[in-house]
């Protein structure tokens, strides 16, 4: 990056400072050029005046003007003492009267060198057959001048690129030296300790904030490592038991048929324990995922007065889903049935006597709310619920059923569905109630 900053800033720089080499030394030999035309124009103008008055060309004296007066096929008929001798300075046949009002050119004689040539009519009307009167100005000077600028600017230009262009190679480096310092601490970071951070500057420009981001990304890429080291240390703990357990069943299985019967029955028992957490695990696992899911309109209501009614025919509770009301979503109808199932099945695990289902729409969100009469969940523990293998310490989790994932993936697959879930009391201050709120599917 440092040397493709460098060479395109110096390419830049040298292509502009060339343009304004080529316009500088243009615009001075056009300028120095324009002031001789000026003056030779005005030796035209004093020379035609004065012969118009008093007949012979006047000498400038030493000053280095040729001034001739010349007819239409080249013949000299008079000049000052320094055109003496010379041959006419431009050759007939010439158009004169193409240029009526006078023209400056500029010629290359081999025994005068270059000169700039002035020519305008003696008379101001330019009649055909009237003389012309001539003057000449070496600019052989001007020219060694103008070759002279040029010279030094083709050395100048490329000699202050290259300074430029190591200064900017200093700048950049300069600048690009935080960046540097991020690449060789991140580089040093492993998957085993993510603790470490990128120094900030403190000075809020672009690289400090591209620190503070980058150590905003260690720190989730951290929790993340966390989060996968507890849950295999998690599931390890919660597989061990079911296992542990069929295994001595079926080692311990006894001869008789009746007791043997007793067995199996317990080992398929703890056999489905063991499938029910590892069918958990990979549901937790694919709500995990980044992408999102599914979006087609899914009827909330439908699926919890489904899951209500299952949960009234297998549990003996007072079910009430007087509040249930239409409710339209979009996501996976899949995904929202197993987060309704869940809810339904934790309420019904640690009612006393009732289950309490509620679904209504509102300022373009759909809230369902389901709440039991059991322990409650204590108020320093109303978020760790939604965390994976939560054990609650109070009499909520006496039945010591469950593995702790069914509000972990309740959690997953509302985050999933842009939405949010909360833990609260409910409205008598006894029990527990979960409430789940989505966006409708009107709400844009």
């Amino acid at each position: 990056m440092r040397l493709r900053i460098t060479a395109v800033a110096t390419a830049g720089i040298g292509l502009t400072l060339a343009a304004v080499a080529l316009w500088l030394a243009a615009t001075t030999a056009d300028r120095q050029l324009d002031d001789v035309d000026a003056q030779l124009r005005s030796d035209a103008r004093v020379t035609q005046r004065f012969i118009q008055s008093q007949g012979p060309v006047p000498d400038f004296g030493p000053t280095g003007r040729i001034v001739q007066v010349v007819l239409d096929d080249g013949t000299v008929i008079g000049t000052n003492e320094e055109g003496e001798g010379v041959d006419p300075l431009l050759r007939a046949p010439f158009p004169w009267s193409d240029h009526p009002d006078g023209v400056a050119l500029t010629v290359q004689r081999p025994d005068l060198g270059r000169l700039r040539v002035w020519f305008t009519p003696l008379d101001d009307a330019g009649d055909a057959g009237e003389p012309w009167i001539v003057v000449a100005r070496s600019v052989d000077q001007l020219h060694r001048s103008t070759e002279s600028l040029r010279a030094t600017l083709l050395v100048v230009v490329p000699l202050l690129t290259s300074v430029l262009g190591a200064l900017i190679w200093l700048v950049v480096g300069r600048a690009l030296r935080p960046v540097e310092a991020i690449r060789a601490t991140v580089s040093e970071i492993t998957e085993r300790d993510l603790s470490q951070r990128v120094a900030t500057s403190g000075t809020g420009d672009e690289v400090d904030r591209l620190a503070a981001t980058m150590n905003e990304m260690l720190a989730r890429l951290e929790r993340a490592s966390e989060r996968e080291h507890r849950l295999v240390a998690d599931a390890s703990h919660e597989l061990r038991n079911p296992l542990a357990a069929a295994r001595a069943l079926i080692q311990s299985r006894p001869a008789d048929p009746a007791g043997a019967a007793t067995h199996d029955a317990m080992a398929l028992d703890a056999l489905a324990r063991l499938q029910g957490l590892v069918d958990q695990l990979l549901e937790l696992a694919r709500h995990d995922l980044a992408q999102p899911p599914p979006s087609r309109p899914v009827d909330l209501d439908e699926l919890v007065l489904q899951h209500a009614d299952v949960l009234r025919r297998t549990s003996g509770l007072t079910i009430d889903t007087s509040t249930v009301s239409g409710g339209q979503v979009l996501g996976s109808e899949e995904a929202l049935g197993r987060m309704v199932e869940n809810l339904a099945s934790n309420a019904g695990r640690h009612a006393r006597h009732r289950v309490a289902f509620s679904v209504r729409e509102r300022d373009d969100q759909v809230e369902l709310v389901v709440a039991d009469d059991g322990p409650g969940i204590a108020a320093d523990q109303r978020e760790a619920v939604f965390e994976r293998f939560t054990r609650l310490d109070d009499a909520r989790a006496r039945d010591g059923s469950g593995a702790g994932l069914g509000l972990a993936i309740v959690a997953r697959i509302v985050d999933r569905h842009g939405g949010q879930v909360r833990a609260d009391t409910t409205p008598e201050g006894t029990g527990a109630a979960i409430t789940v709120v989505l966006p409708a599917l009107d709400a844009g």
